[in-house]
């Protein structure tokens, strides 16, 4: 028998037979697949996106998130505090001296205990302390949900202390490396992945830019008046914006959809009525308006925005509010989702 007469040897024919099935059931899982990649500079909000994803489309927060959150978040109330203590001095807001020695003990503490969190209690209520958070934006390092903090501080120092949702989600912690989130919605399979936003960080972008379906890009809109924590002399949203472009024009991009995320509306209504937006914009001449303000930043956005046939999706948000992240996301997977159907050649046939 001739080797050559493979083509009608039935082993053979179902052997191709069960390759060709494979290939085309590993294709249609693929095509399945949605990655989206959170870019943005540090503290846009990218991480606490990602963790949204776990409240609305996984179980959420496990024991195991729970047990390392409370450690950041008690760090993060102990810190906070120690940057308003030492800004005010710097400053010369006076903090009253019958708290200095607890100011004190906040400084040389190395955890955040019952006693300590009871003087930080203390220190909150005193209008040195409240004047230097006023000012907030003149420290780099203060979180923007500093507050949150400082007003269950009570709760967080407890030694039985357990995060809650909203806790976790107004959590401060520098992300390094990749943190990829996976969940099912709609039947598709969908990869969330956060990388780290700080300069030194970006140049680990370049691991996580194949195949992906779209890039969901972060902005806070409170930055217009804060600062980099690497570079205390570079405008936190002129690095947005001129980052932003970056990233658009990026080949590795070119057939990517966009998703813009103008974070932390919340923060931006109330700060635009004590901080002028003109500040970092002379021309903006809307003053306290918000929904002035808020269409002259996406205009800024849309106006670096690298089109080459392709339309930028804006969507104005507020990443620590779950229900406004699920309208949001609900919005996005629809546009998503759509323009992969069509590229499966499932729509219009």
């Amino acid at each position: 028998m001739s080797c050559c007469g493979g083509g009608s040897d039935p082993d053979a024919r179902k052997q191709s037979k069960g390759i060709e099935t494979q290939l085309k059931k590993d294709r249609k899982q693929n095509e399945c697949k949605v990655k989206l990649l959170l870019l943005g500079t540090g503290d846009a909000g990218k991480s606490t996106f990602a963790r949204q994803m776990k409240v609305l489309h996984k179980e959420g927060f496990n024991e195991a998130d729970k047990l390392k959150f409370t450690t950041i978040l008690k760090s993060n109330a102990l810190v906070m505090m120690r940057h308003l203590i030492n800004g005010a001095s710097q400053k010369g807001y006076q903090i009253d001296q019958k708290l200095m020695p607890m100011a004190k003990a906040i400084i040389d503490a190395k955890e955040l205990t019952p006693e300590i969190g009871g003087f930080i209690k203390l220190l909150w209520m005193d209008n040195g302390i409240r004047k230097m958070h006023e000012r907030g934006s003149e420290l780099s390092q203060l979180s923007c949900q500093s507050e949150h903090y400082f007003n269950h501080v009570e709760r967080i120092s407890k030694e039985d202390y357990i995060p809650t949702d909203e806790d976790i989600l107004k959590a401060k912690m520098k992300t390094t490396g990749i943190i990829e989130t996976e969940f099912k919605a709609g039947g598709f399979e969908f990869t969330i992945v956060d990388v780290g936003g700080q300069r030194t960080e970006r140049r680990k972008w370049l691991h996580c830019f194949d195949n992906v379906t779209a890039v969901i890009y972060l902005a806070a809109l409170d930055a217009y008046d804060l600062y980099l924590e690497e570079d205390e002399n570079t405008n936190r949203m002129q690095e947005s914006l001129k980052l932003f472009a970056e990233v658009s024009a990026s080949q590795w991009f070119k057939n990517t959809s966009f998703v813009l995320f103008l974070n932390k509306k919340d923060l931006f209504q109330q700060k635009i009525k004590n901080e002028p937006l003109s500040k970092l914009f002379p021309e903006y001449d809307g003053g306290a308006d918000y929904e002035a303000a808020i269409s002259f930043v996406k205009q800024k956005y849309t106006e670096v925005f690298a089109r080459d046939g392709r339309t930028l999706h804006p969507f104005v948000t507020c990443a620590v509010d779950t229900k406004n992240v699920r309208k949001v996301f609900d919005s996005v997977k629809h546009i998503l989702l759509s323009s992969v159907l069509n590229e499966m050649n499932l729509i219009g046939v």
